[in-house]
């Protein structure tokens, strides 16, 4: 992936295209200076690395996210409908399901937000806010798993 600073359109949003290229605004770098280092340490602009890198790997896996995007920012242009919205599963079960049959961007949203999730957990100063953090943190374990395992590739079979 190449990262570059976005400067065409909404500067205020991180953008992926095709080939893995990805444009974050200024204000995730150090300094406002793209020769700086990401904040990373931030969980909103970890998270947005997150979401545009998984468009790069949602792209790896075959699927057409540009052309699905556009589409999907056309929808919400026309008729209001957010492409990002979906509504957390209760268990972490129901929110893998959930994320297995969502489209491109809601899936991005959810790994975006299971990231800052686990940032904002890890980041936590040891209290009651550390459990409850820890406890949101956890429902994206089943979906981080399943995500981990589709770059797996399958065991060779056994020769007889």
């Amino acid at each position: 992936m190449r990262l570059h600073l976005r400067r065409l359109g909404d500067t205020r949003r991180a953008l992926s295209f095709n080939g893995g290229f990805v444009s974050m605004p200024a204000s995730c770098f150090t300094g406002l200076d793209p020769r700086q280092c990401l904040r990373l340490d931030e969980p909103l602009m970890a998270g947005w690395l997150a979401h545009e890198a998984f468009h790069h790997w949602q792209r790896l896996q075959g699927r057409a996210v540009t052309r699905q995007a556009l589409h999907l920012q056309w929808r919400f242009w026309r008729h209001g409908i957010n492409p990002y919205a979906y509504t957390p599963g209760e268990s972490p079960a129901a929110l893998l399901a959930q994320f297995q049959h969502a489209q491109v961007e809601q899936q991005a949203q959810m790994w975006q937000d299971a990231v800052m999730a686990d940032i904002a957990w890890r980041q936590a100063a040891p209290g009651a806010d550390q459990q409850r953090l820890a406890a949101a943190a956890r429902r994206w374990h089943a979906v981080l798993h399943w995500v981990q395992m589709q770059a797996v590739p399958p065991p060779a079979p056994l020769v007889p």
